[in-house]
C-alpha cells in the first residue's frame, strides 16, 4: 500500500496550524506565568522553566539560574506581598521549529498595605523570551525583564 503525496496547499495549510498551535502553546505558558504569580500558586511555575534557564529580572533579583532558583527568588519576592496583577499585552511570537522568541509588554502592579511612602509600586516593562519545545511542551530557557518606567513606592517591594 503506498501512500499518495500531500498536495503542496494542504501541506502548507498544515504547517499553518502547527505553527498556530505552537503560538497558542507559547502565549499559554506566558500566561500561566502571570497567573501563578498573582494567584501565589507557586508549584504551577513547576515545568514553565527548564532546568538550566536563565531570568535576568535586574534590580536587587539580579539574574538566576535553573528553575528551582527562579521560583524560590519570585516567591520571596511576591509572597509577602498583599496582592500584585502582571497585565501582558501586544505579545509577539517567532517560532523556528524546537525554538521560539517571545516579546511583549508587562504593567505590573505591586501592593503590600501599610507601608510609609504609599502601598502601590507599578512597573511598566518589556520581556524578551527564549522558549523551547521539551516532550512536556514549550519552557522558558531565558526570560530578559527590561524595565521601561516605575511609578509609586519602591519601598513596596523592600520595605
Amino acid at each position: 500500500m503506498t501512500t499518495a503525496p500531500v498536495p503542496a496547499a494542504l501541506a502548507r495549510q498544515l504547517a499553518e496550524l502547527a505553527e498556530l498551535a505552537d503560538r497558542g502553546a507559547i502565549l499559554d505558558v506566558v500566561a500561566a506565568y502571570a497567573t501563578a504569580l498573582d494567584t501565589r500558586t507557586w508549584a504551577a511555575l513547576d515545568g514553565l522553566f527548564t532546568d538550566d534557564a536563565v531570568c535576568t529580572y535586574g534590580g536587587s533579583i539580579g539574574d538566576l539560574t535553573g528553575q528551582n532558583a527562579i521560583i524560590k527568588s519570585l516567591r520571596s519576592v511576591l509572597e509577602p506581598l498583599d496582592a500584585t496583577q502582571h497585565q501582558i499585552t501586544n505579545s509577539v511570537v517567532r517560532v523556528h521549529g524546537d525554538t521560539a522568541e517571545h516579546t511583549a509588554y508587562v504593567h505590573a502592579q505591586h501592593v503590600r498595605h501599610g507601608v510609609p511612602g504609599g502601598e502601590l509600586y507599578t512597573i511598566g516593562a518589556r520581556y524578551d523570551d527564549q522558549l523551547r519545545r521539551t516532550p512536556d511542551g514549550w519552557r522558558f530557557t531565558r526570560r530578559e525583564l527590561t524595565r521601561i518606567w516605575t511609578d509609586g513606592n519602591r519601598g513596596v517591594l523592600h520595605p
